[in-house]
């Protein structure tokens, strides 16, 4: 993880504390150096590439990982349990398009209320999160 990914994750955790921080999908799996609690059976391959798929749909404004802790700055080890799909969909249709995932649920909004640094969602579009625990 680059140091600046580092930088805007802490930086949301110490500015608000009240949410937890959110980062791209991209910087998230840039060196794929990560960590997602998710079924046993799911492999890091299968992860990155069903999330960008549906980051290349047309009704996908953004696909965003919700960072649960970082082990440690020199680890370069982030852990997340959720990712939020902001879409001009249903929460049927994200089922579908995360099904291979296997995750345990995904609901509308925000799971511990709007996040710093959330992008303003396009009109028509909701988030979606999905979660493994």
């Amino acid at each position: 993880m680059s140091g600046e990914v580092l930088v805007k994750i802490l930086s949301q955790a110490y500015e608000q504390k009240k949410t937890l921080p959110i980062v791209s999908f991209s910087s998230f799996f840039e060196q794929k150096k990560v960590g997602f609690r998710l079924n046993n059976d799911v492999s890091a391959d299968i992860i990155y590439h069903t999330l960008t798929c549906i980051q290349r749909k047309m009704c996908v404004q953004d696909v965003l990982v919700e960072v649960l802790k970082v082990d440690s700055p020199n680890n370069d080890g982030a852990f997340s349990d959720c990712v939020y799909i902001l879409a001009n969909g249903t929460k049927q249709q994200v089922k579908e398009w995360v099904q291979p995932l296997h995750p345990k649920r995904v609901k509308q909004g925000y799971q511990h209320g709007t996040p710093i640094d959330a992008p303003q969602l396009k009109n028509d579009y909701h988030v979606f999160a999905v979660t493994w625990s």
